[in-house]
């Protein structure tokens, strides 16, 4: 009997840590797997193993994931022009302010250890607010570049004054926006 319910614990716990979307929360359930793997080890008379388990599987191996999870972050990159039914990379690479700015937008970020993850899209702005799915959003409205971004996000104050102080020519303002969506706007 504990046989068979350790067995359909495991086989539970591996279909839920491959089906969950969370990351952190798919090591955590392996974690578990591997020390319930230990006690069926335990349980069929190899110690040696089982120790072994425990202490690598279930211990080290699932703290070295969930450091190396802590380090990495991706930073999603939102950039819209509604007056287009589609945009791709190709609108934004042809555009040499356009692309030259996403680079460098890339750049900072892989400075700061953030992974970009820039996506274009042609949804209306209050649609990708409501979403909160964003850590920036760009939205270009003819010449006019608007940047937004969550008014506690440190990140976006320093891209400010990156291209602030690289793109003075730039039609470019930046507006926060707090928890609740409401917007701050500010002179820049």
């Amino acid at each position: 009997m504990t046989e068979a319910i350790l067995l359909l614990l495991l086989v539970l716990l591996a279909i839920i840590a491959v089906e969950t979307q969370i990351l952190r929360m798919a090591v955590i359930f392996l974690g578990i797997f591997s020390l319930l793997l230990s006690f069926l080890y335990l349980y069929y008379g190899a110690p040696d193993v089982a120790i072994a388990e425990a202490v690598m599987a279930s211990g080290l191996v699932t703290l070295l994931y969930l450091t190396a999870l802590k380090r990495h972050r991706v930073y999603t990159i939102c950039f819209t022009n509604e007056m287009f039914r589609e945009v791709d990379d190709r609108y934004i690479i042809e555009g040499t302010r356009r692309g030259q700015l996403l680079r460098e937008i890339e750049q900072f970020c892989i400075s700061k250890e953030l992974e970009p993850q820039i996506i274009c899209t042609p949804e209306d702005l209050s649609l990708l607010l409501e979403k909160r799915s964003y850590d920036l959003i760009i939205r270009q409205e003819g010449d006019q570049l608007t940047v937004y971004g969550n008014q506690d996000n440190y990140f976006v104050d320093e891209l400010e004054m990156l291209i602030i102080m690289r793109y003075q020519d730039l039609n470019c303002k930046f507006i926060r926006y707090d928890e609740e969506l409401t917007l701050h706007e500010e002179a820049s």
